[in-house]
């Protein structure tokens, strides 16, 4: 088997697989989540595995198109160009993301204007490498028109990579890469081992430890077991809510933030969760009283806490618009 044909079959094959993956988990995934709460990110990892197995199959296409001379016409040496096909497919993988989140999120703009561009964004590069590698099968047909255009749009992505994870890192330094290796760590699948520690937990004696392993910081096994674990106890309710009422108000927070509450947790847990976030707006140390580091975690997770949980307990009754109003008057700085 000659290398030529060795590129066009494992091109055309890797393209096609990719193609799959997104009818067969990206599309269901975002059916599945529209109809779910995404003020959390929880969506994000699931997101990125999904992406990571699309854009790993593509980046494998794209070098079986760079080594059919695909990018000749790109003024660089044969190396350069494998460079740039492993970084064409990170730019696009991370534009699919931007993407994502828009649909998912899509704010005051119709869901519709996204849904195109996630299609675009592959199967444009999937007929790329298809008419590429295979253009001895198809002599007469040629993408030209499209080569440029996609590969304006590539470099722009991938400018905007370069942009937001610079960015990313200032704003976080140490504790984003940190950020970073326990994200890792949550798309590893649970073990047996793990899954036999929730079990072992107490829904009554061990509330907060099955609390704090019910975030979205653990592997989501983990998180659906330890939620699930919670709910196995008749009295979770009142046990979740008196601690949202008078403990420590960070977990309590997070599971909140975090888990998809029926609507018969939302109306028991809305009052609590209000005092469980006045208490922590009460203890939050105001700007001049801390260093900037410690005040931009503070912000964070206070900006993030209140973008979600009126959203999430509206129709409720309860209203976090005073508390809100007190939230940012104290973290002004003077």
């Amino acid at each position: 088997m000659n290398l030529s044909f060795l590129h066009q079959i494992l091109g055309s094959v890797s393209a096609g697989a990719a193609s799959i993956l997104f009818f067969v988990r990206l599309r269901p995934f975002l059916a599945e989540w529209i109809d779910k709460e995404t003020h959390s990110d929880r969506w994000a990892a699931p997101a990125v595995n999904i992406l990571a197995s699309i854009w790993g199959l593509m980046m494998v296409a794209l070098l079986c198109m760079t080594a059919s001379g695909g990018f000749d016409w790109i003024k660089l040496s044969r190396p350069k160009l494998y460079l740039l096909s492993v970084a064409a497919a990170f730019a696009l993988a991370t534009a699919s993301y931007v993407f994502i989140a828009l649909y998912l999120r899509p704010g005051f703009t119709p869901r519709g204007l996204y849904s195109p561009f996630l299609h675009l964004i592959l199967f444009s590069t999937v007929l790329l490498v298809l008419v590429s590698v295979n253009q001895k099968l198809v002599p007469g047909f040629s993408v030209q028109w499209l080569l440029r255009p996609w590969s304006w749009f590539t470099a722009l992505s991938l400018v905007g990579s370069l942009i937001l994870a610079g960015n990313w890192i200032m704003n976080n330094s140490g504790r984003g890469l940190a950020g970073v290796a326990t994200r890792i760590i949550v798309l590893l699948p649970a073990t047996k081992e793990e899954l036999a520690e929730i079990e072992r937990l107490d829904p009554k004696n061990d509330l907060e430890k099955l609390v704090s392993r019910a975030s979205r910081e653990e592997k989501p096994a983990v998180c659906e077991a330890a939620t699930a674990r919670l709910r196995s106890d008749p009295a979770f309710m009142e046990r979740m809510a008196a601690m949202l009422d008078s403990g420590y108000a960070e977990p309590a927070l997070a599971f909140v933030r975090d888990a998809e509450l029926t609507s018969e947790e939302k109306a028991r847990f809305a009052k609590p969760a209000l005092n469980a976030l006045a208490r922590w707006v009460n203890h939050a140390p105001a700007p001049n009283f801390t260093t900037s580091e410690h005040l931009k975690r503070t912000r964070r997770w206070g900006d993030e806490l209140f973008r979600i949980l009126p959203g999430k307990f509206s129709g409720t009754g309860v209203d976090f618009t005073e508390l809100q109003g007190w939230y940012k008057e104290k973290m002004e700085v003077e």
